[in-house]
């Protein structure tokens, strides 16, 4: 989510949260009580009356956070010293706080990810980046890390030889197609994990029953794809995923930093290859709601992109 949706969400919760709330309990005090809408007897004129509700208290709290983030950055920026550093600590608690949001904002921004395992007895879960690409055509370099992981590859290049016949059929299936992602931060040295929507590949693992999102079954996929079965892009490979021990997913949907969605097998399953529009922005539009106005507004950020 956003860093102002977080703020927002979490208005009760965290110190930077309650100003904003100071803040938008101070506009309501000051607006003039007359409806936003008046309805004139002419639906065709008039938009969904809880469509615009929506739109204006989203833009309202959006622009109220965005104002307040943008203010306190600045004050964060005037602590700097002469060699342009930043000590946390000496910063208020609020702003600190907000530091610490801002920072963990950029490096997970506009993330949508796939939910792949999720243990609720011990608390552990792991996702996939589904919009993070790495790659679209292989390399030897890359082909090694995909298939064998960043420590199993010798440091000469050099494939074992016990390999040798698994890594050339790979390497003619998916030479010229190949979509590759960074799936997150933890377990990059691991072999790449690939998901995909085929069924009754041998050692392959449905995610969830019913979701016809499945992991694993290379060696299946490989033949397949060089006897014309399969697509190269019928098959998504993923470096690294987001480990979560003792409830931390959780808290970070608690937190409000991921909104969790239910999941659909063509958004999961869809290559992030030139896109008319992000994956982030149409998951949000098709939430509806509250969501799609986020996104909205988002979009208004940007100048490579037109609604």
């Amino acid at each position: 989510m956003p860093l102002e949706a977080e703020i927002y969400r979490s208005k009760d919760k965290l110190s930077i949260g309650k100003e904003l709330k100071v803040r938008l309990e101070r506009n309501e005090e000051n607006s003039n009580s007359a409806p936003l809408l008046q309805n004139t007897g002419n639906s065709k004129k008039n938009p969904d009356l809880s469509f615009s509700l929506t739109a204006a208290q989203t833009l309202l709290w959006f622009r109220k956070a965005q104002s307040l983030i943008e203010e306190q950055m600045e004050e964060i920026a005037g602590q700097a010293n002469e060699r342009g550093e930043i000590n946390p600590k000496k910063l208020p608690p609020k702003s600190e706080s907000l530091l610490k949001l801002y920072l963990d904002n950029q490096e997970n921004w506009q993330e949508v990810c796939l939910v792949a395992k999720r243990n609720e007895m011990d608390g552990s879960a792991m996702t996939y980046a589904l919009n993070r690409p790495m790659a679209f055509r292989l390399t030897e370099n890359l082909a090694q890390l995909v298939l064998f992981g960043s420590h199993s590859a010798m440091s000469d290049g050099r494939v074992p030889v016990s390999q040798t016949n698994r890594y050339s059929k790979f390497l003619r299936a998916f030479e010229k197609s190949c979509a590759v992602y960074v799936g997150g931060p933890d377990k990059q040295e691991k072999q790449a994990v690939m998901i995909h929507g085929i069924s009754g590949l041998e050692g392959a693992e449905e995610i969830s029953p019913g979701t016809g999102i499945y992991i694993g079954g290379l060696d299946d996929a490989v033949e397949g794809v060089l006897e014309g079965l399969y697509q190269p892009l019928d098959f998504r490979f993923f470096v690294g995923c987001h480990k979560y021990q003792d409830g931390d997913l959780d808290v970070a949907i608690y937190s409000n930093k991921y909104q969790p969605i239910a999941c659909a097998r063509a958004l999961a399953l869809k290559q992030c290859i030139q896109l008319p529009k992000p994956l982030w922005h149409e998951v949000m539009e098709m939430c509806g709601g509250e969501l799609r106005e986020v996104s909205r507004l988002e979009l208004m950020k940007r100048d490579d992109i037109q609604e």
